[in-house]
């Protein structure tokens, strides 16, 4: 896990404590929610995919887990169907526990009081707390990671 946030402030380095905290849930739990109907997740992600079509492509990004998080940025249309299929599969499969995603946590806050990030640990601690009063659930990358990245992604099983 801590090569895949190590690797997460490589590839987005205005990444704040909620958007590790996102991919620590998606390293744990995967896309974090069944998809009962595939049709209108194949439909999702063809219209997210028209707003970022012509955007420079990504390699997929390891997040540890066994999961990737698999851009659609600048692939071809022809790939969606197989995008969508995984995405599904992935989704629908049960994986991870709260106490795994709970020792994710304390390793990314331990890498916080050991300075890797560019916030500090209290910013870390308080992010993990706000996060926690609400249970463990998905959550949405920050506006700032929005600003910077444009993300654009479905987490699909390796």
């Amino acid at each position: 896990m801590k090569a895949a946030i190590l690797n997460e402030k490589l590839l987005h380095p205005q990444s704040q404590p909620q958007d590790y905290i996102k991919l620590i849930f998606q390293s744990e739990f995967g896309p974090g929610h069944l998809i009962p109907n595939p049709e209108l997740a194949k439909n999702r992600l063809y219209e997210e995919w028209q707003q970022v079509k012509d955007l420079p492509a990504e390699n997929p990004q390891n997040i540890g887990g066994g999961y990737i998080r698999l851009c659609i940025k600048g692939i071809d249309q022809s790939r969606l169907e197989e995008i969508n299929t995984a995405f599904v599969i992935s989704a629908n499969e049960k994986s991870g526990s709260d106490a795994g995603f709970m020792s994710k946590l304390e390793l990314f806050l331990d890498m916080a009081q050991e300075n890797y990030f560019d916030f500090d640990s209290q910013t870390a601690e308080m992010a993990v707390k706000e996060y926690l009063k609400e249970g463990i659930r998905p959550t949405s990358h920050t506006k700032t990671y929005h600003k910077h990245y444009t993300p654009a992604y479905r987490v699909v099983r390796k």
